[in-house]
């Protein structure tokens, strides 16, 4: 056999780049925090429909958001985990967007509310967080710029977790 017909040994492959495993890795992390938090939500579907708030419509988006919430994480969890980055991009960008499609139902029954601790909570989650995912699904499908992309869809789920832990801390200092 030629050199040119022969395959390489698994020493001269290369590994994962240093910086590919970072964006594994944060990946990894972030769809975690989702598939918790999707699958904490689940048994809303299995038990009383009337828990979730709205008939028609609105009422079915909810439910669908509920549904397909903890699917889109724990597939953007075995993406990230198998190595198939951009498709774990692609997933978390479209829980991103089912999140947004979720809080269409209440912006469209009681409108944007600017009031309070939503002040600046509300135009980041209905505006600038769909952008977001959007973007990150626009770059992941065409393979640029994936650390933008990994970037783009984890900033809102650090913006929950944020959310929570400055909720227990005012709670800790507070009470309730």
């Amino acid at each position: 056999m030629t050199s040119a017909t022969t395959l390489p040994d698994a020493a001269s492959v290369p590994a994962r780049p240093p910086r590919l495993l970072g964006l594994y890795l944060l990946l990894i992390i972030m769809a975690a925090i989702e598939a918790f938090e999707g699958l904490s939500h689940a048994p809303m579907l299995f038990g009383d429909m009337s828990a979730i708030p709205g008939p028609g419509l609105g009422g079915a988006i909810v439910k669908t958001y509920v549904a397909s919430h903890p699917l889109l994480a724990l597939a953007a969890l075995a993406f990230a985990t198998v190595g198939r980055l951009r498709y774990a991009i692609i997933a978390l960008g479209a829980l991103v967007l089912m999140n947004w499609l979720n809080y269409m139902p209440s912006v469209v029954r009681h409108g944007l509310d600017f009031g309070g601790l939503s002040t600046f909570q509300t135009p980041v989650q209905i505006i600038a967080f769909p952008l977001m995912g959007a973007c990150a699904i626009a770059l992941a499908a065409r393979q640029e710029r994936l650390g933008l992309a990994a970037l783009l869809v984890s900033i809102p789920t650090l913006f929950d977790v944020l959310a929570v832990v400055a909720f227990g801390i005012s709670v800790f200092l507070y009470g309730f």
